[in-house]
């Protein structure tokens, strides 16, 4: 027979058995919770955390966030630089009484702007390349929609000189639109990419970064 401190041992044992599985049960549901509870905030600090790494994957809330986010604080730069820009005398472009006016590029809200874009323009390109690499497409492609639009726009300037030194605009209006479609069919065959579903397994860019969200739903329902 047990002696009573035997016994008091052996369901101590149990008790504290019980007790860590019970732990690690809430941790690992609290883990799984945060895997694919991920609120627009963590995504968009994961987008700074980030910045500078292309490896891995990144879901779709992941990408589209920062999206949601940089276009609310560019607005919201306008807008109140807006102001700065009538409290130091300079003018609307757009409600000009003039239709030869330049725009004046060195206007607070201008700068305002440039600076923004230049901030958070590697992590844009990171991000979307993690995106790309969710759907097992290199990331380097990223680059695509980044310089796209310079490289188009280059293209317009070089032909506007020649334009102007032969007088033939008819060959820069065909080269606008034809730049005008390619541009927006980057655009739209990189926005095709960001919307698509990551690959639900492992593939050589890393791990699912929703795999504990599909694995969660599977074993529950």
């Amino acid at each position: 027979m047990l002696s009573s401190s035997s016994f008091y041992l052996c369901w101590t044992a149990i008790q504290d058995r019980t007790s860590t599985e019970k732990t690690r049960s809430k941790t690992n549901v609290t883990i799984i919770e945060e895997a694919f509870n991920m609120t627009f905030m963590e995504a968009y600090k994961r987008f700074w955390k980030k910045a500078f790494v292309m490896k891995g994957r990144a879901r779709r809330k992941e990408y589209w966030a920062p999206v949601l986010f940089n276009v609310l604080i560019a607005f919201a730069i306008a807008i109140v630089f807006s102001f700065v820009d009538s409290a130091m005398g300079y003018k609307s472009d757009v409600f000009t009484a003039d239709p030869a006016a330049v725009p004046d590029l060195m206007k607070p809200s201008d700068i305002a702007s440039y600076i923004w874009s230049l901030i958070i323009l590697i992590p844009s390109f990171t991000v979307l390349a993690r995106r790309l690499q969710d759907i097992n497409i290199n990331g380097w492609w990223a680059l695509v929609s980044h310089l796209g639009g310079t490289i188009i726009a280059l293209g317009i300037i070089i032909a506007l000189v020649f334009s102007l030194a032969s007088g033939d605009f008819g060959t820069l209006g065909m080269i606008l639109i034809l730049g005008l479609l390619a541009l927006a069919l980057i655009w739209i065959i990189f926005f095709v990419f960001t919307v698509l579903d990551g690959n639900p397994r492992p593939n050589k860019y890393g791990d699912d970064p929703k795999r504990d969200e599909r694995y969660y739903y599977h074993d529950t329902y």
